[in-house]
């Protein structure tokens, strides 16, 4: 059986099992843009595993099953809607918990962490593979947690921020003048009864003047219809998620800074690789920015799948690109360019696919480009 065929039949075989899963218990809606999405990656993640088991360069092993344990970790998000429902239906927080430590805090922790140890590898080659791992876990794992640790030392912390603190007195406020038959108060009534205060960093410093009250009531009022509430509880979550993209990027830019200047030998497809998780993390920024800034829930519901559908697209070039790392790294020319890589890294020319082809032959002069497979990388410059 040709490898293709293994991973399509493992694929096939997970997402059975969730259909299986789905038919047989008692679950919430499924969103068929978000099981589509969910499926691609979880082809990614497979994909990813089988270039980690054929790659014979150690350090591109590491890479690979990096980015193979974010991409099949995915595949949690499948269990989001049994969760509270067939799995402890008895918690009434279970699908919160579930929500907020694994897409909107583990998945983001192991994206950081494969995209980082990229750069890292990069920045310090020398370094041994442990040594990188070690370096990768302190700076992804210090970012999470400063900005995770409420979340991490509290479950309910999203229910105690100053935000749901203020909703709850705001809330209070307007049953206490309702049933002392005052059925539509003002802002300015709501402003007087509700107990409002002024915060620095989640801490208490003080009460809020009248005029300040009366901007935070009509601030919260909005939250206060249907379900909106819940776009003000997960404002904190949403907020990390958007620091732990920033810091993708941030060592993106980095790893291309760093190869634009010294230019050093990288295995082929690597770069696009970490190219294509610029558009992701900079969509994820403004898709959990846009988030936050919906106020009725209906319209964060309708921003989300816009925003799993723009995913879409990048996850699928995401695909292209590890089923060419995968199809390269199994052919004779690309095992022998690896090895080559590896051995005389600094007599070795950078390999140039297809897509690269296309660029120069578009945008560049390609008489000034090599047009050799092997070439010492002193002699660029030559005609």
């Amino acid at each position: 059986m040709s490898l293709a065929k293994k991973i399509l039949l493992s694929w096939a075989g997970i997402l059975s099992l969730f259909a299986l899963l789905a038919l047989f218990f008692e679950h919430r809606e499924f969103e068929l843009h978000t099981v589509i999405l969910i499926a691609v990656m979880a082809l990614v993640g497979l994909i990813s595993v089988a270039t980690y088991v054929r790659e014979e360069v150690p350090r591109n092993k590491a890479i690979f099953i990096n980015f193979g344990v974010f991409f099949l970790f995915t595949l949690h998000s499948y269990l989001y809607p049994f969760w509270g429902k067939a799995i402890f239906s008895d918690s009434p927080f279970a699908s919160v918990y579930f929500f907020q430590y694994g897409p909107n805090a583990a998945s983001y922790f192991f994206m950081a962490f494969a995209i980082l140890y990229v750069v890292i590898d990069t920045l310090f080659s020398k370094f041994r593979i442990y040594q990188k791992y070690l370096l990768t876990l302190v700076i992804v794992g210090g970012t999470f947690t400063y900005y995770y640790y409420p979340i991490l030392s509290n479950p309910r912390y999203l229910y105690q921020t100053p935000d749901i603190l203020d909703y709850k007195a705001v809330s209070s406020a307007i049953q206490d003048l309702e049933r002392a038959g005052i059925t539509k108060p003002s802002q300015e009534q709501i402003a007087e009864s509700a107990d409002l205060y002024a915060w620095n960093d989640g801490v208490q410093v003080g009460t809020l003047f009248i005029d300040k009250k009366i901007a935070r009531v009509k601030e919260i009022l909005p939250y206060l219809e249907g379900e909106n509430y819940l776009v003000l509880i997960f404002k904190p979550l949403f907020t990390n998620v958007i620091y732990m993209n920033v810091l993708c990027i941030v060592f993106i830019l980095l790893f291309f800074g760093y190869q634009y200047k010294n230019d050093p030998p990288q295995g082929a497809y690597i770069e696009k690789i970490i190219f294509s998780f610029l558009p992701y993390c900079s969509l994820e920024i403004v898709h959990f920015f846009g988030y936050i800034k919906s106020v009725e829930f209906a319209e964060y519901l309708q921003f989300h799948s816009i925003a799993v559908y723009l995913s879409l697209l990048n996850v699928l070039l995401l695909l292209v690109f590890f089923s060419l790392r995968l199809r390269f790294i199994t052919s004779v020319t690309g095992n022998f360019y690896e090895r080559e890589l590896v051995s005389d890294p600094e007599h070795t020319s950078r390999w140039r696919d297809s897509i690269d082809s296309l660029i120069v032959r578009h945008f560049l002069n390609p008489k000034t480009l090599h047009g050799r497979f092997l070439a010492p990388r002193s002699a660029k410059t030559e005609a």
